[in-house]
């Protein structure tokens, strides 16, 4: 009998001792911070991170079962959900939700791992020379009751395990991100709209791609032919000037060059076409320069178009519409076509 109260004691004693480290030594926060450098700008990144939907792909979780079933809500940024159930006991069921987002620059949210913890994510992007610096960082703080002290001590097992993931997911967030097209759209304001189709008088222009004198003189007499036709049938201009890019190689380009118009259409055509603009759902910005910065800023449309997993018309090609330049440098409209 006093061997059992003796190993009674020595229970309590180790109990106490555990307890008093727990309490007095261990945190009652846990954090974690891994970093990583992506050699793209950090709109690109953002794009991949601020988006649940894109989130997933570089997920940790989703590496270990791209088979589990996701659902997500709401659009990307703040407010957005993502919730999974997966048959692998290491993924389990759970959900994600973006609480804060600040563009291209940090976004946070709150992961709650079923019934097994709820951790608080921050990841904080960040302009270098060559790409930009991501820093995730994960939080947790034990509740109160008699889970806290067994939580501090658990807190010392998460530690590791959440430092491999984090370096898992940020890798594979910087082999993916890396994948996308080396060009900053950071600047760049898209809209989204759908277009309505218009009556449309246009010629048709055959020149070689880079030969931007040649192109000047052949849209010259295409809109001379133009304009005259909308003269001869009173058709009144409905828009600015419009062009349609149809083909297109290294070396040479066709496009239609014309006026949407109001008024019957023509019972007789002769030197020019009459048809339609393009119409659907697009995406488009406005440009104020010359014509190397609208291919920049093309470059830059293509770019925002891949990181953000917006799929364009298949075989669709840009169009454009040229504004007066009202006394400073031309203004131009370009048109990506979307599915």
């Amino acid at each position: 009998m006093r061997w059992f109260l003796g190993l009674l004691l020595v229970i309590a004693l180790v109990l106490g001792a555990l307890f008093a480290v727990g309490t007095f030594l261990l945190p009652n926060t846990l954090e974690v911070t891994r970093t990583v450098t992506v050699e793209r700008p950090r709109a690109a990144v953002f794009a991949m991170v601020n988006d649940l939907r894109i989130a997933k792909e570089w997920s940790p979780y989703y590496a270990r079962d791209p088979d589990a079933e996701y659902s997500f809500s709401d659009e990307p940024g703040e407010g957005q959900t993502m919730r999974w159930v997966s048959d692998v006991r290491e993924v389990g069921s759970g959900r994600m939700s973006i609480v804060n987002s600040v563009p291209n620059e940090e976004v946070q949210s709150i992961l709650e791992m079923g019934e097994r913890a709820t951790l608080n994510a921050d990841m904080l992007l960040r302009a270098v020379d060559g790409g930009t610096a991501v820093g995730w960082t994960v939080t947790a703080e034990c509740g109160a009751g008699w889970i806290n002290v067994p939580c501090r001590y658990m807190n010392l097992i998460l530690r590791g395990v959440i430092q491999k993931e984090l370096d898992s997911g940020l890798g594979r967030l910087k082999t993916l991100a890396e994948q996308l097209p080396n060009v900053n759209f950071e600047t760049l304001n898209p809209q989204f709209d759908a277009i309505e189709a218009q009556p449309y008088v246009y010629s048709v222009i055959e020149t070689p791609a880079n030969n931007p004198e040649e192109l000047e003189r052949a849209e010259g007499q295409g809109l001379d032919q133009v304009r005259r036709f909308m003269g001869e049938y009173n058709l009144t201009a409905a828009g600015p000037l419009t062009r349609v890019i149809t083909e297109q190689t290294d070396d040479r380009m066709t496009y239609r060059v014309g006026y949407p118009y109001s008024g019957p259409r023509p019972l007789s055509v002769v030197g020019v076409q009459v048809g339609e603009t393009p119409a659907g759902q697009v995406m488009h910005v406005l440009v104020e320069g010359d014509r190397n910065q609208i291919g920049a800023a093309q470059a830059q449309m293509e770019a925002y178009l891949q990181a953000h997993r917006i799929a364009k018309r298949e075989d669709s090609r840009p169009w454009y519409r040229a504004y007066p330049s009202e006394g400073g440098a031309p203004r131009v409209e370009i048109f990506m076509p979307l599915q």
